[in-house]
């Protein structure tokens, strides 16, 4: 039983067809069919269920799909240390970033990572916090920047801080309070509010603080980021909780910030799997917190 033989069944159990699965691995169809047939005549059990459809995993082969993959991982880990070992440094580091990410220069970050490790090959993965936790806890990824859920990092995680964003209120500058330096929350419960997307971590905090503040606020519609919030503002929808970097980064006509007498703070880190030996990703680990420092 090869190594690669398992990287063949693990990518035909994540797409579900034997022809994505091939051009996920840069093999042919035919050669990629062959080996996992092979291996299915080899374990005496079929591993897929064939149809015109695709390709779904049989008992037998979900079974074999979670073992493989922690020997998949393991093997990748040990590589990645011998490398590290022999000076050459060489492995690949599949990093996953939240879609909103204002108080850490990632693209900063990044490029002096890549620099000090030129033999590593990074691939980006950009999704929510939640997303990207599960994709931690699946193995699909082997690090992420994201922000500490207010449930709480999965057991099975580690989590290190690395920055915090600080919320204010936007504002267009014809509304009432525009004049004002700084704002309750208590103040706002008439008002018409743009949020972040259902779900975001984002979201989640500014509607807690909303109801401590003794209000549900009335949402008029959501953004998928600050930038859009920012733009939503401008155009007179309503008023907006975003992180005050967003302000400098993007600072717009006809928008006024208002510091908040509550302070909503969003953690921001990095995150990684407890389980998995990786010099790798303790060499990212290490390198993004003595970079923002």
């Amino acid at each position: 039983m090869e190594l690669y033989t398992m990287r063949y069944v693990l990518a035909v159990a994540e797409h579900e067809n034997f022809s994505l699965a091939a051009q996920a691995c840069h093999v042919g169809q035919p050669a990629l069919s062959q080996q996992v047939a092979r291996l299915e005549k080899e374990l005496g059990v079929a591993l897929f269920s064939r149809n015109s459809r695709g390709a779904a995993l049989t008992e037998a082969g979900r079974e074999f799909v979670r073992r493989a993959g922690e020997i998949v991982q393991r093997a990748d880990a040990l590589q990645a240390e011998m490398s590290l070992y022999a000076g050459v440094r060489k492995g690949t580091l599949n990093l996953g970033i939240i879609t909103s990410l204002q108080c850490i220069d990632f693209g900063g970050l990044l490029s002096a990572f890549c620099g000090s490790y030129p033999d590593v090959s990074v691939n980006i993965v950009q999704d929510g916090t939640h997303r990207l936790l599960e994709l931690l806890v699946d193995r699909k990824i082997d690090a992420a920047f994201l922000n500490r859920p207010m449930s709480g990092v999965p057991a099975g995680l580690e989590f290190v801080k690395l920055g915090e964003d600080v919320y204010s209120l936007a504002v267009p500058t014809l509304h009432p309070l525009a004049g004002r330096e700084r704002v309750s929350l208590k103040e706002l419960s008439g008002e018409h509010f743009i949020f972040h997307q259902t779900g975001q971590v984002a979201s989640e905090l500014c509607l807690a603080a909303c109801r401590e503040a003794g209000f549900e606020p009335n949402i008029v519609c959501r953004s998928a980021s600050p930038t859009t919030g920012l733009y939503m503002v401008q155009g007179g929808l309503g008023v907006a909780l975003l992180p005050s970097e967003e302000f400098g980064i993007r600072p717009l006509r006809g928008v006024a910030e208002l510091k908040l007498t509550e302070k909503i703070t969003k953690e921001v880190g990095i995150a990684w799997r407890k389980d998995v030996a990786s010099p790798l990703v303790d060499a990212a680990a290490r390198f993004a917190q003595e970079w923002v420092k």
